[in-house]
């Protein structure tokens, strides 16, 4: 299956299904948002590896947090 077209949270369950050994990632999408909401505030080091050399993060900080949103509101087909 290609994850190209699969939401994030999919993505992500998948991904913490795979590492518990488990093949239902669907009993994983709870952990995968708290995961993906665990990662809205960048880290100065986030930002710095984006922006390298830059005094000044502009918007980044603010479209990070809208697209990590934007992966917490989607839904699960």
């Amino acid at each position: 299956m290609s994850l190209q077209n699969v939401i994030m949270i999919e993505r992500v369950a998948r991904a913490l299904a795979a590492s518990s050994g488990s093949a239902d990632w669907a009993a994983y999408t709870s952990s995968a948002r708290a995961a993906v909401l665990a990662m809205r505030e960048p880290t100065t080091d986030m930002l710095e590896a984006a922006t390298p050399g830059l005094l000044d993060y502009g918007y980044l900080p603010e479209e990070w947090r809208a697209m990590i949103d934007h992966v917490v509101d989607e839904k699960l087909n």
